[in-house]
């Protein structure tokens, strides 16, 4: 039910009115009611994510495993980082600060974390010019700043079911902000959950949970009692919401540009998401299992990631190109159909397929065509997500490695749109002869998150990373937007998140995020139960998952 705007009105006064308790509160009393948070998503997982995935029209049973993954798990696992760090024990350790790079290591910290994510690395670097002293000294935000009485709108994403919680959860704790949570009208149908999930915070007026269509969100973002915002959406809101109007190319090419609205506003806006091929000597069996990630980084959640893979960058010439390419369409053909579930997506994906331009991979039949295109054909999508399930190769002349890595790093860094992630798929980057390559890749691509033979998704789902675009957008110019989340270390000025696996997680068995992954939807649902409560029967239900 969408509220008046008196009924708006009163919940946004009890929130001012409580903000000054909640910014007395003690760490002591902020954990207790995270720890009941914690405990009202074990209550409500399994509605949360089946609800999610008949909402989504899933159409097979295994993808179930996204919403487990993508919804109450990363919730309860950042909720427990936080708590943990409320309670002091998320210390830095010089021992896992390497001065060369100037980065901190950040993950895996737990025994389940090597279980459930093995070989996996993250790290977390800074400027070069801030020394570890610095980068220990500058974490807290609200706790080491201040706290100054704030009511922060979180305006919810619509795709993942987490979004909304993660973002509200990092503003609560970093900023001490009570918090107006208006949910996406695509996914309103969370309210309930989160009214459960939240029931200790609304109940002391330090959150209030609302839906509403889009003349409640201008009427938030305008109201003079709410002090900042939280966006998860699209550059066009963006641009809306401070400007009031989509911004032509030439005012966002301007140096500064008048601001309407100028409440500070932190923002993850997207990304036209690239996958750097790196060249070597890939085997048949390389080639198919990368097949299969670059095939999940397009098909997880139908395609409506911010972070879905978007353009796949190839060297020419190169042996394997095409090879690939074949592999690619293959396992998209091969995963068959999925939902359009988002507004609008089954009118773009007509458009794209009656042009000659684009060719679809899965069966005519399919209620979602599968399409693939050279993005030379279509440049437009260089600098426009295509928020749907087509895939774009883009090919880069090279003479050897070395100008291979320049030129597809000066690529994804110039011309295409937005910085929130990128990957980069290299054989062998723990070699002593591709520590320079690698180096480069990690040093100069500007993303707030570069994933090495990952993709770069991985990291929202790893609490300690920090979650947002690279440092340095304009606000005319917003690209992937301002500010992170998640970053349960609280460091204040992160420079990009760095995620790193081998090449090949095994020979017998891909990773259970795959798109592929028959029992995704049990593991999950058994992780998520065991990370709520650490109990040994859960433990037991998660190692036998295949049979459970």
């Amino acid at each position: 039910m969408e509220l008046s705007q008196i009924d708006l009105d009163r919940n946004i006064n009890r929130l001012r009115i409580h903000a000054i308790d909640f910014a007395d509160i003690t760490n002591e009393e902020l954990i207790t009611l995270l720890e009941k948070t914690v405990e009202n998503i074990q209550g409500i997982a399994y509605y949360w994510a089946t609800l999610s995935a008949e909402k989504k029209q899933i159409l097979q049973k295994h993808k179930e495993g996204e919403e487990w993954l993508g919804g109450p798990f990363v919730s309860i696992l950042t909720t427990q980082y936080y708590i943990e760090y409320l309670k002091g024990n998320l210390q830095i350790d010089q021992d896992k600060f390497y001065s060369e790079n100037n980065s901190y290591k950040v993950f895996p910290n737990k025994f389940i974390e090597n279980l459930t994510f093995p070989l996996l690395n993250a790290e977390v670097r800074f400027n070069k010019n801030m020394s570890f002293e610095q980068i220990k000294e500058f974490r807290g935000f609200s706790q080491r700043l201040g706290v100054d009485n704030k009511v922060t709108l979180v305006l919810g994403a619509g795709n993942v079911s987490s979004i909304p919680y993660l973002d509200t959860l990092f503003h609560l704790v970093a900023n001490r902000s009570t918090i107006l949570l208006k949910l996406n009208p695509v996914n309103d149908y969370l309210l309930p959950i989160f009214e459960k999930v939240f029931a200790e915070f609304i109940d002391k007026g330090f959150i209030s949970v609302v839906n509403g269509n889009l003349d409640t969100s201008k009427y938030l973002t305008k109201h003079r009692s709410v002090d900042t915002i939280h966006l998860t959406g699209s550059n066009f809101t963006y641009e809306n919401i401070v400007y009031e109007k989509t911004l032509t190319d030439k005012e966002r090419g301007l140096s500064t540009l008048r601001k309407v609205n100028k409440k500070p506003i932190f923002s993850e806006l997207g990304n036209v998401t690239p996958i750097i091929i790196h060249p070597g000597k890939w085997s048949i069996s390389e080639i198919k299992f990368q097949a299969r990630k670059i095939a999940t980084a397009k098909l997880n959640n139908s395609g409506f990631n911010c972070i879905a893979a978007q353009v796949i960058v190839l060297p020419k010439g190169w042996e394997s190109t095409d090879k690939l390419k074949k592999y690619i369409k293959y396992y998209l053909n091969k995963i068959g159909d999925t939902t359009s579930y988002y507004p609008g997506a089954n009118d773009s994906l007509s458009k794209l397929q009656n042009s000659d331009t684009y060719e679809q991979v899965n069966e005519n039949l399919c209620s979602t065509p599968f399409m693939v295109a050279d993005l030379d054909a279509d440049d437009i999508y260089a600098t426009t997500e295509v928020w749907n399930s087509t895939l774009y190769f883009k090919e880069l002349d090279y003479s050897d490695y070395s100008s291979y890595v320049e030129n597809s790093i000066n690529y994804v860094n110039n011309e295409l749109w937005g910085n929130l992630g990128v990957s980069v798929l290299f054989k062998g980057n723990y070699k002593t002869q591709h520590k320079d390559f690698i180096e480069k890749y990690k040093n100069e691509l500007n993303y707030g998150t570069v994933a090495i033979n990952e993709w770069s998704a991985i990291a929202f789902i790893i609490p300690t990373m920090p979650w947002g675009g690279f440092p340095g957008n304009k606000d005319n110019d917003i690209q992937s937007g301002q500010g992170y989340v998640h970053n349960a270390l609280f460091f204040e000025s992160p420079l990009k998140g760095i995620v790193e696996t081998k090449f090949r997680f095994s020979r017998l068995i891909d990773p259970p995020w795959f798109v592929n992954f028959k029992i995704a939807h049990k593991l999950f649902k058994n992780l998520t139960y065991y990370q709520a409560n650490n109990s040994k029967i859960n433990f037991i239900k998660l190692l036998f998952s295949p049979l459970i």
